[in-house]
């Protein structure tokens, strides 16, 4: 009941920003529409929500924009730092055959990943609760991903110092477009695309 409550207070908040409305971005306006916002029944969803019970609303959703967005890039690896349950890997393994994917529990570093060399070349998908020190989570990755590597913060605006963060990091140079989903933020890392932060009522 409370996570319905709050759902329909920020959906009704962001009304004008649903399905992709008022972007003129043809590239952002398709990421939105079809990853995003894809309301599509993917067949794997069935049997994952077999094979993953037990989790709330707001964690199932996230599972399944996961999927979309590992099936939409098609990344080499997918990083999950700080992992507090397994959920996400197997959503992420299902949406792309040749993904490899790796927890990361430590500090800012890939000694998880046994090719971690080929990180800065490849495309990669991390993904970070604000939880813990992310701050220094978040500046390896900006700086050691390829520019074809997507970040996915998990909490953006959890509190008042995980919102001042997202905001700064919008604004960073190493970062490119970026879309504001609420419970999670997407950063693209290639900066040779004009900048922008688009709302999104997801």
């Amino acid at each position: 009941m409370v996570y319905f409550i709050k759902r329909s207070i920020v959906w009704l908040r962001r009304i004008r920003y649903s399905r992709g409305f008022g972007v003129h971005s043809p590239w952002a306006y398709k990421f939105i529409r079809y990853v995003i916002n894809e309301h599509y029944p993917y067949y794997k969803y069935n049997d994952l929500e077999e094979l993953v019970y037990g989790l709330d609303r707001r964690t199932r959703k996230l599972c399944k924009l996961y999927f979309r967005l590992v099936n939409y890039l098609q990344p080499d690896f997918f990083l999950d730092f700080f992992p507090s349950s397994p959920c996400y890997r197997f959503y992420v393994t299902a949406a792309c055959k040749k993904l490899s994917y790796h927890q990361i529990n430590h500090e800012f570093s890939f000694d998880d990943v046994n090719d971690k060399e080929h990180l800065a070349t490849k495309c990669c998908v991390a993904h970070i609760p604000l939880t813990n020190n992310y701050q220094d989570s978040v500046d390896y990755v900006l700086n050691n991903l390829s520019s074809d590597s997507v970040l996915v913060l998990e909490g953006i605006k959890k509190d008042k110092d995980t919102n001042l963060f997202w905001k700064k990091l919008i604004k960073d140079s190493r970062v490119g477009v970026t879309f504001d989903l609420y419970y999670c933020g997407i950063v693209f890392l290639k900066t040779n695309m004009t900048k922008q932060n688009y709302i999104v009522n997801y």
